[in-house]
């Protein structure tokens, strides 16, 4: 699956997890952890365990936040 390329510093790779940070849905980190309903190849933060972009919520938030190495979501 070809990966897109932006330049936006919020979609930039993590180095390592944000935790107790903010992160943006695009970003990823080593740390990633895909939830069970993650699509396969998209290891972003929008779809890592860890993160919580409040999904459960009536509305999802644009920023989440890292809680590495807690399990957030399944």
């Amino acid at each position: 699956m070809a990966e897109l390329k932006s330049k936006r510093r919020e979609d930039a790779p993590l180095t390592v997890p944000n935790t107790g940070g903010n992160v943006w849905p695009r970003q990823r980190c080593p740390a990633f952890e895909p939830r069970e309903s993650a699509v396969a190849g998209l290891d972003q933060c929008w779809y890592c365990r860890c993160a919580d972009f409040h999904l459960d919520q009536p509305r999802a938030l644009d920023v989440g936040v890292c809680y590495w190495p807690k399990k957030v979501m399944k």
